[in-house]
């Protein structure tokens, strides 16, 4: 055959071949898809408090969750589903901590990685590394550390994303009363108030990136507090996902970016591997 209808009929099996597996790959991936996002905070080695898990039951819902075929998967595949039709397994879950305790790199993480599972930690700018409150002597769970962090997103089992710089407040301790999450505080002017968001958003995500080198596009708000301005900053900074603490499944849409916002959260406590199953399939 001559070498120039030789190329002609090969460029067109490749085209007709690459024609094939996009309607063939477009056809087995759902318009949209249900995924329950569960949310920890510190891991204890037993007992239990508020906002604590024990170590055994943590370990126990891990187990429960790969026993019922459930596959973590991390935010960056959520976006590929919504925003370029990239699949999901079949049953998928998000694994979520906030605050950032040192819980969750002593315990959290190894058992993670001898699982082969991945998971994102939310943490608070102001807290990370210390064992106070801020500059004050008031004594709180120990925090990991930056270097702490980046060896974690290094491991590539954990990613670590925004839970605000300096918003999340204790408001007792806070001299001028603090905010109650990204809330605006009684009184307070607009512009100030869209100021302040601006300045915490863009602050914990620049220290994020520039001390661990994670891309952070996910803000989860604090108490799942938000309003429309804090909606309206976040994704003019660039961040694609936003969560609160609404108990209900995500449910993503493919070429539906909005569906990315505001998704809920389950709030685990020291409920049973039977009770957990039951209440992410209700």
């Amino acid at each position: 055959m001559h070498i120039k209808k030789y190329r002609q009929l090969l460029v067109l099996l490749v085209l007709l071949a690459a024609t094939s597996i996009s309607v063939v790959y477009a056809g087995n991936v759902p318009e949209q898809v249900s995924v329950p996002i569960l949310l920890y905070h510190d891991i204890q080695n037993s007992g239990k408090g508020d906002s604590t898990i024990a170590e055994r039951v943590f370990l126990s819902h891990l187990d429960a969750l790969q026993q019922a075929g459930y596959e973590t998967v991390t935010f960056q595949q959520l976006i590929s589903f919504v925003k370029y039709g990239i699949s999901l397994p079949e049953k998928p879950i998000l694994i979520t901590f906030d605050d950032g305790y040192l819980s969750n790199y002593k315990i959290a993480w190894p058992a993670f990685r001898t699982r082969g599972m991945v998971g994102t930690i939310f943490v608070v700018g102001s807290s990370m590394g210390k064992e106070t409150y801020k500059d004050t002597q008031v004594a709180t769970l120990p925090h990991f550390t930056y270097w702490q962090a980046k060896e974690m997103i290094d491991s590539g089992v954990m990613s670590i994303q925004s839970h605000t710089y300096d918003l999340h407040q204790y408001r007792p301790l806070e001299p001028d009363g603090g905010r109650e999450g990204v809330l605006p505080k009684e009184g307070e002017d607009v512009e100030a108030y869209r100021k302040a968001l601006q300045t915490d958003f863009q602050l914990a995500r620049d220290a994020l990136q520039q001390k661990t080198g994670e891309a952070v596009q996910v803000l989860a708000y604090p108490y799942g507090l938000y309003t429309q301005d804090s909606e309206t900053i976040s994704a003019q900074l660039g961040f694609s996902i936003t969560l609160t603490t609404r108990a209900q499944p995500a449910l993503l849409r493919r070429n539906d970016p909005s569906s990315l916002r505001l998704m809920g959260r389950y709030s685990i406590d020291d409920c049973t591997p039977q009770e957990l199953l039951k209440l992410i399939q209700a």
